[in-house]
């Protein structure tokens, strides 16, 4: 007696296939999952993955980080009689400070997370990189201006 392929009890998976439905966008934002990274090539362009790598969580705590030491130097600035160059957060600033510290410094740092979580689009790597280099450069002209 042979055994059909098509018996019921052989064709039943006890764990749904992955591969089946893409990794959604919040699957960042779960503590479970393995996948860093895609492993055939041309497979991880415009695709989710289920962990962050190290390059991307490096590169948003940097962006968080320096949008923080930004805002804290704008206001040491302020306060030494300088004044804001960008006219948004002059007038942000001219109407409630504490509503401009957190858009300076927090709402950046979420930017920063929204660019994570998007890692392996082509847009928000490059993205990432520019956001980080603009807030380098702009930490340097505040450690200049603080210094002189």
């Amino acid at each position: 007696m042979t055994q059909s392929f098509n018996t019921p009890f052989l064709n039943q998976r006890v764990i749904q296939d992955r591969r089946l439905h893409p990794t959604p966008f919040t699957s960042v934002f779960r503590f479970s999952g393995r996948r860093k990274a895609f492993r055939r090539k041309g497979e991880g362009q415009n695709r989710y993955v289920d962990c962050l790598s190290l390059r991307t969580y490096v590169l948003a705590l940097l962006i968080f980080t320096l949008s923080t030491l930004d805002a804290i130097f704008t206001f040491i600035n302020l306060q030494m009689g300088r004044v804001e160059l960008n006219p948004f957060m002059r007038q942000l600033i001219q109407t409630d400070f504490q509503l401009a510290f957190i858009i300076k410094s927090l709402g950046v740092g979420l930017v920063g997370c929204f660019l994570a979580i998007h890692q392996n689009f082509k847009i928000s790597f490059y993205a990432t990189y520019v956001l980080t280099a603009i807030y380098s450069v702009l930490l340097g002209y505040h450690l200049v201006c603080s210094y002189l």
